[in-house]
């Protein structure tokens, strides 16, 4: 019984799990575009956005979606 509890309990934190993709844009080259994006939140040193309020709005410039299917 505790075991299917857990098995449950793990399902469900995946079933959250979302990822951005691009058609024909691997895993290494979304990873670099998302970390390019998170940069970006930082202006001369000093946090002008968090990394999850420009995420969004600069991947989905590059044409990205997001998605629960993983990239690649």
């Amino acid at each position: 019984m505790k075991t299917l509890i857990l098995a449950a309990v793990l399902l469900a934190g995946c079933a959250h799990t979302l990822y951005w993709s691009k058609p024909g844009v691997g895993v290494q080259e979304t990873a670099a575009e998302l970390s390019a994006c998170r940069l970006a939140a930082n202006a001369g040193g000093q946090k002008v956005f968090s990394a999850r309020q420009l995420e969004e709005p600069c991947m989905v410039a590059k044409g990205f979606v997001l998605g629960r299917k993983p990239p690649g």
